[in-house]
């Protein structure tokens, strides 16, 4: 029969407690589709994020090709041009020029085509009739003396290089648009980040209340006889009290710790007392010292300011003596940081004094250079007026003119140039040697 109402009073508290969760069940379904909502909300836009910036990578190895094909396409023209070129300057300047082209429409159709719109197009049109008035205002023409399929050769590597602007700017336009939808994703993320934490802090706090709501019911627990016991007093001896409201459920462990408690209590407090009998009996003795301390600082005072007033007629104030005497510490440091100061003056106005004079060197040597540099221009434009005139006059043999005088005069050009040549070879290593610092100059014999 206990084991009855043991049971029926167990099924009362579930009963109870089916009554509550069937009164949060809605709130915690409600809930639970919330967090799963935000949770494919989070997944959908992870990947999103993260198929953007595999967009982003994919556009910044492209970006990376063009860049070496604009770098193939700059060493092509030096290339072209050779070293010591007279005109590498009007075809470096015709090369970098910035010309308007025709845009073609079906350039990048695969990556950014659809971008353009009727707008564009029509501003496209209007600009194209522009473009040719300022290319017949402006019309370029070989520069005189330079190579012709040398000029066309870098019309066609500028003509490369725009067509590469122009592929590179649209891969960066693409580039820009991915980097502003990755922003926009990011922002996106952090909000559904941060409506998931709510979510989830939400459903804690719910489940909280809906746990306390459980743990305010009243649960009947069956104890056995055996396992009560009342600490009885005088008038319940042996017999348990009619009223049991005013009683505490407590373990007998815990009782048994607590008998256990006291006695340990009792042992620190007589250590405690044992303690503090022995800092009195401290605290008397230094109390005596101080005061024979004391006593023997008065005596002390009382003898120095006789031997004061025996010497000097007054009192005197010995702190304020010692603030205005000479700190011998203190002025042989600054001596030293004065010496070191100067020191370092003397140095800073060496190092000084050395730059200034690597400066006029460097001046020097640089117009020196520059007039070597000068120099084998001149050497190099008589060579060529030299073979010029050689060649005219191979060209333009007289018949009636001796063999051996002909021979003789072209032997006498060949030979000029020979020397030139060398003037031009020691004038190029002197001007090698002047660009390294130090070193000697190598002057050269032209033969003459």
């Amino acid at each position: 029969e206990a084991d009855l109402k043991t049971t029926d009073l167990r099924k009362l508290v579930l009963f109870k407690e089916l009554q509550l969760l069937k009164e949060f069940e809605k709130k915690d379904i409600s809930l639970a589709k919330r967090l799963e909502s935000k949770h494919s909300e989070k997944s959908e836009i992870v990947s999103k994020v993260a198929e953007c910036q595999d967009k982003l990578a994919q556009k910044k190895v492209e970006i990376e090709r063009l860049l070496e094909k604009d770098k193939m396409i700059m060493s092509e023209f030096h290339s072209a041009l050779g070293d010591n070129n007279k005109f590498y300057d009007l075809l470096l300047k015709i090369f970098k020029k910035k010309i308007k082209r025709r845009v073609r429409k079906g350039g990048m159709e695969g990556e950014g085509g659809d971008d353009y719109n009727s707008e564009d197009e029509e501003d496209d049109e209007e600009g194209f009739d522009s473009d040719e008035e300022l290319d017949d205002e402006d019309e370029e023409v070989c520069p005189p003396g330079c190579d012709p399929a040398l000029y066309e050769k870098v019309c066609e590597l500028r003509e490369k290089r725009l067509e590469q602007e122009d592929v590179y700017a649209e891969f960066q336009k693409g580039v820009e648009q991915l980097k502003k939808e990755n922003d926009m994703l990011i922002k996106k993320e952090k909000v559904i980040d941060k409506a998931l934490r709510d979510t989830e802090a939400d459903i804690q706090t719910f489940q909280t209340d809906k746990q306390r709501k459980l743990n305010e019911l009243h649960v009947v627990v069956t104890l056995q006889m055996a396992q009560v016991r009342h600490l009885h007093t005088p008038d319940f001896q042996n017999k348990l009290p009619a009223d049991l409201s005013k009683s505490l459920v407590f373990p007998s462990s815990e009782l048994s710790r607590l008998g256990s408690r006291i006695k340990e209590l009792q042992v620190e407090k007589s250590d405690l007392r044992k303690r503090q009998k022995a800092l009195r009996t401290e605290h008397v003795v230094l109390g005596r010292d101080q005061a024979a301390k004391e006593d023997k600082l008065r005596e002390l005072d009382a003898r120095a300011r006789d031997v004061q007033m025996l010497k000097f007629g007054q009192v005197i104030n010995l702190e304020a003596i010692e603030s205005v005497g000479v700190n011998k510490g203190a002025e042989e440091l600054k001596e030293r940081i004065k010496s070191v100061e100067v020191s370092q003056d003397r140095a800073l106005q060496a190092m000084q004094a050395k730059l200034k004079q690597a400066k006029l060197d460097l001046k020097r040597a640089t117009e020196q250079s520059s007039e070597s540099l000068d120099t084998v221009a001149t050497l190099f434009e008589q060579q060529h007026q030299l073979e010029n005139a050689l060649n005219n006059k191979q060209q333009q043999k007289v018949a009636t003119r001796e063999p051996h005088a002909e021979r003789k005069e072209r032997n006498s050009l060949v030979q000029l140039v020979k020397i030139q040549a060398k003037e031009i070879e020691a004038l190029k290593l002197e001007i090698n040697m002047l660009r390294r610092k130090g070193g000697h100059v190598y002057t050269g014999a032209s033969a003459k």
